[in-house]
């Protein structure tokens, strides 16, 4: 009895030594270059823009309802809540071999000798309860993949939620543009329709050449032209919109005007270092680096033996008093297997280095895209601000044409032209807004934004 104690207390011994033997892998995260500002930001930045709430940068109540339906109804974004859900299942699959297995089962058989004439009836009822000892911290790191993989799902959705947000904001503020630009055409095809009835009277009264009656026709049927083109692109981004929406085509609420989408003048970029706490794609190459690293310590575990015990308990259907119980251990380690383990752990590596640039590659696009949203911003702002003023140029300028071609100072292709020109500056006017508005959600999507913090 003392010998069979002491030997148990040397399995217990020795089992605790090697269960501090854990293979644990400690991730650092890649050296990034160290830059203290954005090159096109304001030296002012104390708070990242992102850090607003999506609901709060838009002034405009209907885009903000329908972004609320994009969030709710889009299907794209649906899957990703599906992803999330199989993901976490993974990780409950993995949690499993945390704990021991029950199982049960029932055996039985008939036997009959050609000796005896007698036949022997047998009927066995078993559990088997077995477990495999971590001790090498092997399905501790599958866990830990696992919860890596679950965690980097999580952040996907999030890249997803906040690229929506923007996708909806960028097609609304389009809308808004062509909805503008519809009404520079109809008041230009007003204005021509105007302007040639006088000239035809004047052509009918033998004033002026056909030539005059012809150019303001072209003028006009080129604007009907721009209209009709308008049309297609405002029916067609209404389809486009519908479809971020979960719904089939239909027809877009409209809110503010698109001079009417006023933001803030200040938008601060904060630091680039924060792109590594909050940019949604970042974030996802970390988790992705973070699983890898637990890869490769539960494929180093594999240089180790496994030890599994199995304790088996039943009895005899046929004689319920017959009970028996079996306690076995395995014990099972590598000896020669041509170099797989140590070629599977050098792939895993392979794949972790490979992981680490695209890290710092996901870090450099997220820089890149601060940078030329923010130069964007500026020089969008400053195009709109040129064509305003070339606009009003241009009022003048036609007004007065119309002056001096009445007083016959001057030739009606002058006239035309400016009007031409003035027609153009109004469309070129409205596309600048839109794109200053678009780099400001660029900007916004660039740096994180769009998206709750609730699992950092």
């Amino acid at each position: 009895m003392i010998k069979k104690h002491l030997i148990y207390s040397f399995i217990f011994t020795v089992f605790l030594g090697l269960s501090s033997c854990h293979i644990n892998k400690t991730y650092v995260a890649p050296q990034i270059d160290d830059v203290s500002k954005y090159r096109n930001a304001s030296s002012t930045d104390t708070l990242i823009f992102a850090n607003s709430s999506w609901w709060r940068i838009f002034n405009d109540t209907t885009l903000v309802a329908l972004i609320e339906e994009g969030l709710n109804n889009n299907y794209p974004l649906k899957n990703t809540v599906s992803l999330i859900k199989q993901s976490q299942l993974q990780l409950e699959i993995a949690q499993a071999q945390l704990y021991p297995s029950i199982n049960y089962g029932i055996t039985g058989d008939i036997t009959k000798t050609s000796i005896a004439s007698n036949t022997t009836q047998n009927a066995l009822a078993a559990a088997n309860v077995s477990y495999t000892l971590d001790v090498w911290g092997r399905i501790k790191n599958q866990n830990e993949a696992a919860l890596q993989a679950y965690l980097a799902t999580e952040m996907a959705s999030n890249e997803v939620q906040a690229t929506l947000v923007t996708q909806i904001a960028s097609i609304y503020f389009t809308l808004r543009d062509v909805d503008n630009k519809i009404i520079v055409a109809e008041n230009m095809i007003s204005s021509l329709t105007e302007f040639k009835d006088v000239i035809e009277a004047r052509y009918d009264g033998g004033f002026v050449s056909k030539v005059d009656l012809n150019q303001v026709i072209i003028n006009q049927q080129e604007a009907e032209v721009t209209l009709q083109a308008l049309f297609r692109s405002r029916a067609q981004l209404e389809h486009a919109l519908s479809i971020l929406l979960g719904a089939t085509p239909k027809s877009i609420p409209r809110g503010l005007a698109l001079q009417e989408q006023v933001f803030s003048s200040d938008f601060p970029a904060g630091v680039p270092v924060e792109l590594l706490r909050r940019r949604p794609s970042i974030l996802i190459a970390e988790r992705k680096l973070k699983a890898q690293l637990a890869v490769i310590g539960a494929t180093e575990a594999l240089n180790y033996p496994n030890f599994t015990i199995s304790l088996d308990l039943g009895a005899q259907l046929t004689k319920p008093s017959l009970l028996f119980s079996t306690l076995t251990g395995n014990l099972l380690g590598p000896i020669f297997n041509n170099n797989r383990i140590k070629n599977t752990i050098q792939l895993e590596e392979e794949i972790y280095n490979q992981l680490v640039n695209e890290y710092k590659q996901s870090y450099l696009l997220a820089f890149q895209e601060v940078e030329d949203a923010l130069i964007a911003i500026d020089t969008y702002h400053q195009e709109y601000q040129i064509r305003q003023t070339q606009l009003q140029l241009s009022q003048e300028a036609l007004n007065l044409s119309w002056v001096r071609y009445n007083e016959g100072v001057t030739s009606f292709l002058e006239f035309i032209n400016l009007q031409t020109s003035l027609f153009n500056a109004q469309l070129n006017a409205s596309e600048s807004y839109k794109l200053y508005l678009q780099s400001i959600v660029k900007l916004y999507l660039a740096l994180g934004g769009g998206w709750t913090q609730t699992n950092m």
